[in-house]
């Protein structure tokens, strides 16, 4: 008896392993649903949309590279709101359809606000209104530097600033998608940029490296 029951209870541990690795396989891209290893995070796993203007939506951009590709065990693809062009205020009217069934969403914006002529300190408003946007409508906000720039990197440097000094005050996830690819005066380093705004193909693995190690650790 004692042998039956041992070889049936080997069947049913094999039926569940069959089942999970079932469970565990990804669909195709494009589906809104991550990879193989989110996949198998099952309950687990919790929804990242984002929030943002174009930084997040080239081909090969940081995004695409982390969420999208499905390549951080723990979290699966949300909301996709990048809107190339966008301003702070104009990302406000998306913020209904950035939380849609996510835990976490991820802003970065601003770029287009210094480069419009408003100021850091607006720049950073414009933010801030977009992360109570978020936490109003039930999810939690994760914030994001932005990228260097040619033009304006001061702006940029006194913008990510505002942005760190605001996020550390609330408490809130910080996620660095500047600092890998910055030289020390805010413009681009070298041969990672190719207009002067946005990341090319290195500059964009680079940043999907550091961004992958950062949201990680957000499931931890």
């Amino acid at each position: 008896m004692a042998l039956i029951a041992f070889q049936a209870a080997l069947r049913r541990r094999a039926a569940r392993r069959r089942a999970a690795r079932r469970a565990s396989v990804a669909l195709p891209a494009g589906t809104g649903i991550a990879s193989t290893r989110t996949a198998a995070a099952g309950a687990a796993a919790r929804t990242i949309g984002i929030l943002s203007d174009s930084h997040a939506h080239g081909k090969h951009s940081w995004w695409r590279q982390t969420v999208v590709a499905g390549t951080v065990p723990g979290l699966r693809l949300g909301p996709y709101e990048s809107h190339p062009g966008a301003q702070t205020v104009g990302l406000v009217d998306r913020l209904d359809a950035a939380v849609r069934q996510a835990d976490l969403v991820v802003v970065q914006a601003g770029t287009n606000d210094i480069r419009k002529g408003r100021s850091p300190e607006q720049a950073a408003e414009g933010v801030r209104v977009l992360w109570d946007g978020i936490t109003a409508r039930g999810a939690a906000p994760i914030a994001a530097l932005v990228p260097p720039s040619e033009t304006q990197p001061a702006l940029a440097v006194e913008l990510n600033r505002l942005l760190r000094t605001a996020a550390e005050a609330r408490g809130m996830p910080l996620l660095d998608v500047y600092t890998p690819v910055a030289a020390a005066d805010g413009s681009w380093r070298a041969g990672l940029s190719n207009d002067g705004i946005h990341s090319n193909r290195k500059g964009s693995d680079l940043l999907a490296e550091a961004a992958r190690g950062q949201l990680a650790g957000l499931t931890n």
